[in-house]
């Protein structure tokens, strides 16, 4: 049964810490990398209460991945009639916040589903799309989910492909994010655009 006990400040201060030392050791070593004893240390908090907390390392990497979704999703407006602008502020997010994006593509490479309520948020956009489709503002030759998953597969581009430009895995300075992001943005536009039948 789920306690109505609120949680203290001290706890849920702890429960931060772990979270965001879990986030950096996930990112930089994958789920079967990551070791809990260095989470702990860099949390200053017990390997017990880590495990009270989450249960195993599995459900901590669960709960690190599901704040992270939930952070990206609410710091980048969706605008299903405007993608390319979507687009280019969704990849600004990614390059300011690697960690985050490094969880995905580790969640990603083992097989880790999101939470429900996430599919649903995904789900929902790919219907958003559709209307847009539907008033003209979208291509649609394209289905939606297609369409979706070639965006996120140009979002991603820069931190998957090799490293052709040997800068790839340093920190981009300012002018490298906005160049990357004009090129992320004509893209999704030459994705997206409804043609002109002719």
């Amino acid at each position: 049964m789920k306690s109505d006990t609120p949680i203290s400040p001290a706890a849920s201060d702890t429960r931060e810490r772990i979270l965001d030392a879990a986030r950096r050791e996930f990112a930089e070593h994958g789920l079967a990398g990551a070791r809990v004893d260095r989470i702990a240390l860099a949390s200053r908090a017990s390997k017990e209460r880590l495990y009270a907390y989450y249960g195993d390392k599995e459900r901590l990497f669960g709960a690190v991945l599901d704040l992270g979704f939930r952070r990206f999703v609410e710091s980048v407006h969706f605008t299903p009639r405007d993608l390319p602008g979507y687009s280019m502020d969704a990849f600004t997010r990614l390059a300011s916040e690697k960690d985050e994006h490094r969880m995905l593509l580790w969640a990603q490479l083992q097989g880790h589903l999101p939470a429900s309520e996430h599919s649903e948020v995904m789900s929902e956009r790919v219907r958003e799309v559709e209307q847009a489709q539907r008033d003209g503002y979208v291509d649609s030759h394209w289905s939606a989910t297609d369409l979706m998953t070639l965006i996120f597969g140009v979002l991603f581009s820069w931190f998957t492909t090799p490293d052709l430009d040997q800068r790839a895995h340093r920190r981009w300075d300012d002018d490298e994010i906005a160049r990357h992001r004009l090129v992320v943005g004509e893209a999704v536009r030459r994705l997206a655009e409804p043609r002109v039948e002719r």
